[in-house]
């Protein structure tokens, strides 16, 4: 994944928590306005519904009291009963002027149209209708009939003289002049539908006529809806007028969410001046929040690569104060962890200095252990140390212990106590591996490779060369701390580790730097190292001899005169003697030097020129 700071992820949280309130807070403000919108828009349709129904019933008031009037004047039903036409005429055309009706009918006693102000009109168009029944039968009617098209608002009386002799019908036309009343009352478009055609309206958009003419049969009477045409819109309410004619009242549903609009805009302005806001503030405080954090991620990196006196200086009184005051905490106790490693790592292996800071705790006691020892020497050096200082002679010994300690460390090897000039060392406690002793033998070929470039520098400074004698051998020995409660050093203590301290003091008597017993060489397969056999020898103290070899080095050729010198010690140890005589006599022409070779003749001419019959090879040795 990729790394997003964490002062973005604060922000981040800041900007999301404020969108969510400030979307959900709009959205609740507007389906709130929107729903209260529409509700006053309702309520503004049921009232134009409400001045329309009043309209209607104030003209049907209206002509009833005209007609009544008319009905039993004393003149009028005279020309009625006797059928004098131009009285009746003349009254109809008065009447009609005063109430300002659209049309006024007569009928005889049978509902059968005598006479009529408007042109054309089929008399069976109103004789049919209930209304004139009911007159009839002296019953004031009213109702809404279409004539010529178009529906008229009718009322008819009863003519009484004193019985009924006619009915007087007056009705007012509803068509574009009633809808525009309506509307200058109510403020609400006002549309009236006969079949599938608007007869009257107030729209003057055609877009909206025909959109409405389109969608008129879906409206149910009483329940308002939204209706489109092009990019506006409108809330529609139906209103039945007669049976086959409705009332379609509108308001513009656009102009009603203008202030809903601007509410929109002013919330999200305000949003806008908000989330800027809280953008700045969220900078701010992330930044409180990760500066320190950064600064403790920055110093925690230091201290990983080792750099222990880091500091941080946090100051707040907050959880983050206290994280930098753990933090400082953390790196002091380090610091004294640090010390306490040093002081360990010059006391004890670093192997056991990391035991004792993981455990923190020293269990005496002990395990026995298969373990390769070291042992090492500086030759000569009581003679040394009389010709030096003791500040020269510390000094010195600390120089070549620091040297020598460089290649059993990288063998992982562990130092076990420096005794004078000695050094002792063990390979398989507290930790063994497999090839613990080719470690071992690896380390002592460096310590040779050490010593010579030690000896260069000192030849350089004109100290006197040093020469050191490294004897190792493999075996059990117990291992553990050794001591007492309040001071104890891990150590091991054995036969294997005396037998290696006689082995390396036998490199002195033989002439050889490195003497390995045949145990260290057998747990080092693989022929990687090259031996020379030296000796079957009892060292002091013990009774059963040790076959020890000299270590030449690994990899390395065999040279010519090894292998005469290997036949010449197998014909001593088979008591050969006169053959073992020869052969280290050739020898003592081209290694005149060797220690070894010179002590087996010695040893020879010490002997008889035949081998006894409880020949044994092995020497004993007196001293140690």
């Amino acid at each position: 994944m990729p790394f997003i700071p964490f002062r973005l992820k604060v922000l981040g949280a800041f900007l999301t928590l404020l969108t969510v309130v400030l979307v959900s807070s709009l959205s609740l403000v507007d389906r709130s306005q929107t729903k209260q919108i529409k509700a006053e828009i309702r309520q503004q349709l049921d009232i134009a519904r409400n001045v329309f129904v009043s309209l209607l019933k104030r003209r049907e008031s209206e002509l009833n009291r005209s007609l009544s009037i008319l009905s039993k004047d004393h003149a009028f039903k005279q020309a009625l009963a006797t059928e004098n036409m131009g009285t009746i005429v003349s009254t109809l055309e008065s009447l009609q002027s005063r109430v300002m009706a659209d049309a006024i009918w007569i009928t005889d006693d049978e509902g059968m149209v005598t006479e009529s102000t408007l042109e054309d009109v089929e008399a069976d168009s109103l004789e049919e209708l209930s209304i004139i029944e009911n007159a009839l039968d002296e019953e004031v009617g009213s109702a809404i009939i279409p004539i010529h098209g178009m529906p008229y608002q009718i009322t008819a009386v009863p003519v009484l003289a004193p019985d009924v002799v006619g009915v007087l019908i007056a009705g007012f036309r509803i068509d574009d002049a009633v809808a525009e009343e309506i509307k200058a009352i109510t403020k609400t478009e006002v549309s009236f539908k006969r079949g599938g055609t608007i007869f009257a309206s107030t729209l003057s958009s055609k877009d909206a006529r025909k959109a409405l003419e389109k969608e008129a049969d879906a409206f149910v009477a009483g329940e308002p809806r939204l209706l489109s045409y092009g990019d506006f819109q409108d809330l529609v309410l139906r209103a039945p007028v007669a049976p086959d004619v409705s009332a379609f009242l509108q308001r513009s549903w656009d102009d009603a969410l203008a202030p809903l609009r601007e509410l929109r805009k002013l919330v999200f302005f305000v949003g806008l001046i908000g989330f800027l806001l809280t953008a700045v503030v969220g900078l701010f405080v992330a930044g409180s929040v990760t500066a320190p954090v950064a600064l403790l991620v920055k110093a925690t990196r230091k201290l990983n690569a080792g750099i222990l006196n880091t500091h941080v200086d946090i100051q707040q009184n907050d959880e983050l104060g206290e994280l930098g005051k753990a933090f400082n905490e953390m790196a002091g106790g380090l610091r004294e962890k640090e010390k306490f490693r040093d002081v360990l790592n010059k006391a004890v292996s670093k192997e056991i200095a990391e035991e004792l800071l993981k455990t923190g705790k020293i269990e005496l006691g002990g395990e026995e252990r298969i373990v390769t020892v070291l042992f090492s020497d500086i030759r000569s050096f009581t003679t040394l140390s009389e010709t030096l200082s003791p500040q020269d002679l510390i000094s010195q010994l600390n120089d070549y212990f620091t040297r020598m300690g460089g290649p059993i460390d990288s063998e992982k090897g562990v130092i076990d106590k420096y005794i004078g000039d000695a050094i002792m060392a063990i390979w398989g406690a507290p930790l063994s591996k497999e090839d613990d002793p080719v470690r071992a033998q690896r380390a002592a070929l460096g310590m040779l490779r050490e010593l010579e470039d030690l000896n260069v520098e000192r030849e350089v400074k004109k100290q006197p060369l040093l020469r050191i004698g490294i004897g190792l051998h493999t075996g059990p020995a117990v291992a553990g701390n050794l001591g007492s409660e309040s001071r104890a050093s891990y150590t091991v203590i054995g036969d294997a580790v005396n037998l290696a301290s006689r082995v390396e003091g036998l490199t002195k008597h033989y002439g050889v730097q490195i003497m390995v017993t045949a145990a260290v060489r057998d747990a080092s397969p693989g022929g990687r190292f090259l031996y020379r056999s030296l000796d079957y020898v009892r060292v002091k103290g013990k009774k059963k001899p040790v076959e020890v070899f000299e270590l030449i080095g690994e990899d390395e050729t065999m040279p010519n005169w090894l292998a005469d010198y290997e036949k010449a010690v197998g014909a001593y140890r088979d008591g050969r003697l006169e053959t073992a005589r020869e052969l280290f006599s050739k020898l003592m022409e081209t290694q005149k030097s060797d220690r070894a070779v010179f002590l087996y003749m010695e040893r020879l001419a010490g002997l008889p020129e035949t081998a006894p019959e409880n020949w044994n090879p092995a020497h004993t040795m007196t001293e140690k």
